[in-house]
């Protein structure tokens, strides 16, 4: 047994797959956990305990409230994953529809069904949310309704 594996990493080491190795099979196995263990990185998309505590804070039903004598729409704001960012659901009027959100940077992002951020809301007065827009086009604002 000893002799076949030994020919199979020649085989591998020529071939240019692997480096040579002499030695007990066991040893390598070893070894190579002790150094997938020692390269323990902490993954990007882990979530921090504040961001979570926020996420979970943000999560539910939302009113979208537009211009003067525009309806407002219902915004559900969920905790499930969706991609990079946590799911939405939306009953508006028009395009584009909210499919899912994220923070980031203290900001409230809303984006559409290609992840492309529609919507940008900064943390105003009394907890609820506004658009934040340049130039002077009216504004969106986000306002809790009772669970």
């Amino acid at each position: 047994m000893q002799f076949k594996t030994f020919i199979i990493s020649i085989g591998f080491a020529v071939a240019g797959c692997v480096p040579t190795y002499v030695g007990d099979p066991a040893d390598l196995a070893e070894l190579a956990v002790k150094k997938s263990n020692a390269n323990l990185t902490v993954a990007s998309t882990q979530k921090t305990t504040e961001k979570l505590a926020a996420i979970t804070a943000l999560a539910g039903k939302w009113s979208v409230m537009r211009g003067e004598g525009q309806t407002p729409c219902a915004l559900q704001l969920k905790t499930t994953q969706f991609g990079g960012n946590y799911a939405a659901s939306s009953v508006c009027s028009g395009e584009p529809n909210v499919w899912s959100w994220n923070m980031r940077q203290d900001a409230l992002l809303l984006f559409d069904h290609r992840s492309k951020v529609i919507a940008s809301f900064h943390e105003s007065e009394g907890g609820n949310w506004r658009e934040a827009r340049e130039g002077g086009d009216p504004a969106l604002d986000l306002v809790r309704l009772g669970d």
